[in-house]
């Protein structure tokens, strides 16, 4: 009996061994200690890209927790993240979901901030996501996809231009009379070419002639414009003349036309007086009538001798 209890301690004791390395590889594999404690934060993302469970999340570069679910809502992605609770996140903190690999693989990466204002455990805080190789890649993706689409429309013209035969008969053509052209104007040019320098030379005898003419002519011009100023300063001496005597005939006028207002001299008297003017029209009448009288029935004289 003693035999057999050694060995059911012995099973036992390996037993009780194997569930404690079994425990504590567990732990050891999922990289957590028994030791700790988590707080549970809500990140919410645009996208997380290549991000999966289990990613690591390291706040300022150091592990202290992991993502725990992934999960979209409405147009936004949440990630739940466990971190240790003696990590405080400030409200002014940077998250990020940032590339950490060649392959594309991502962490959750938090840069504390200065406020002593912090989030609570549990909040939802807004992230931002950083573009990575695997996008990197797609882009490549999609620009060798345009390439190709590109090549195809390249490749689809030339046939329809360059390599179809009745486009490179056309062409041919085209040289052939383009070359006819270039053999038309050069045997245009070389028989005009002693006519144009012939009427270079006839052009260039009249510019030198027109230039002596210009010459000869020039003295006389110089002349006329010569006695053509002298002309305009004895013009403007004349009229210099004819404006003092016309000032002189306006201080007159205004003199006469002083005189006659006036009732100092005989004519302003006989121009003023209304009575000396009708018996001045009397007289003239009656002079006129005595005249007609003589011219009608003569001049009768008698004479007394004493």
């Amino acid at each position: 009996m003693k035999k057999y209890t050694a060995l059911y301690f012995s099973v036992g004791l390996v037993v009780i061994l194997a569930l404690i390395i079994l425990v504590f590889g567990i732990f050891f594999l999922n990289e957590k200690d028994p030791r700790e404690t988590f707080n549970t934060f809500h990140l919410r993302f645009t996208q997380v890209s290549t991000l999966v469970l289990d990613d690591p999340v390291k706040v300022n570069g150091v592990k202290l927790g992991k993502v725990e679910a992934i999960e979209l809502s409405g147009h936004r992605v949440v990630v739940t993240i466990r971190l240790r609770t003696d990590v405080k996140i400030p409200k002014d903190s940077e998250i990020r979901v940032q590339n950490i690999g060649i392959m594309g693989e991502r962490q959750i990466g938090i840069i504390l901030g200065d406020q002593t204002d912090y989030f609570a455990p549990g909040d939802t805080i807004t992230g931002q996501f950083d573009a990575g190789i695997a996008e990197a890649i797609g882009l490549a993706g999609e620009l060798c996809d345009s390439t190709k689409v590109l090549l195809e429309s390249v490749k689809h013209a030339l046939n329809q231009t360059i390599v179809n035969p009745e486009f490179q008969e056309r062409f041919k053509t085209l040289l052939v009379k383009a070359e006819t052209l270039e053999d038309r104007a050069i045997t245009m040019l070389n028989t005009t070419d002693p006519q144009l320098k012939k009427s270079l030379q006839g052009l260039n005898q009249v510019v030198v002639k027109v230039d002596s003419l210009i010459d000869g002519v020039k003295p006389p011009i110089d002349n006329m414009f010569a006695n053509t100023d002298k002309v305009m300063s004895d013009a403007d001496k004349l009229i210099g003349e004819l404006e003092g005597v016309t000032n002189h005939l306006d201080e007159l006028i205004v003199k006469v036309q002083t005189k006659i207002e006036s009732k100092d001299n005989t004519v302003g008297i006989l121009l003023n007086d209304r009575t000396l003017h009708d018996d001045l029209v009397k007289t003239v009448h009656s002079a006129d009538s005595l005249v007609r009288v003589i011219l009608h029935d003569g001049l009768d004289i008698n004479v007394d001798l004493f």
